[in-house]
């Protein structure tokens, strides 16, 4: 589920220097999924760019993993506003906590980048704020139809967990995903 496009461009970026954004990215990605430790001199040297050049765009490796799950936030907090609009605030939770597990399950980095304490990135940890407001939003519209005592920050650790998990057995996510919704949602008697 996860898009391998490249995140959008930082404003003011001049067209050199977002194409080798983009090749910086996609190398770095394709060096990530390999299971290579990504170095930022090696992916210079692959993206046939100047190691100068990587560093003005991403100033260490953990950088680098930041804006490779940038797009991934962006997806999200679009999700949030689309299902928002939906008359029934348990079901746009639901379809919103799918597509998030979804996307937890298939990258880990992302999971770890979400629930990191801090970032390198000020872009990333704006994303990252974004993100959080917009799924407190979500939680806010349903808080009548969770279990008290549950706030948005429970929710997202439940779901980095249940992603781990499905990780490890892909097909149990949805299995996984149900528990977790039955067992946060509050009984209607």
């Amino acid at each position: 589920m996860a898009r391998t496009e490249p995140a959008a461009q930082p404003r003011g970026l001049r067209k050199d220097a977002a194409r080798n954004r983009d090749r910086i990215l996609a190398v770095a990605r394709e060096v990530r999924d390999s299971g290579e430790p990504l170095q930022l001199n090696a992916v210079a040297h692959r993206a046939n760019v100047g190691v100068g050049t990587v560093y003005r765009h991403f100033a260490s490796a953990q950088a680098l993993r930041e804006g490779l799950v940038e797009h991934q936030f962006a997806d999200l907090i679009a999700l949030a506003a689309r299902v928002t609009r939906l008359r029934d605030p348990v079901a746009a939770l639901r379809e919103f906590m799918a597509h998030a597990l979804a996307l937890y399950a298939a990258d880990e980095a992302f999971a770890t980048i979400t629930t990191a304490p801090t970032l390198e990135r000020s872009e990333t940890a704006a994303l990252r704020d974004e993100l959080a407001a917009a799924f407190d939003r979500l939680v806010q519209s349903s808080a009548g139809s969770l279990r008290p005592g549950l706030d948005a920050t429970d929710l997202l650790l439940l779901l980095c967990g249940i992603g781990y998990s499905a990780r490890m057995r892909p097909d149990k996510a949805t299995d996984y995903l149900r528990a977790m919704l039955d067992g946060i949602l509050a009984d209607d008697e």
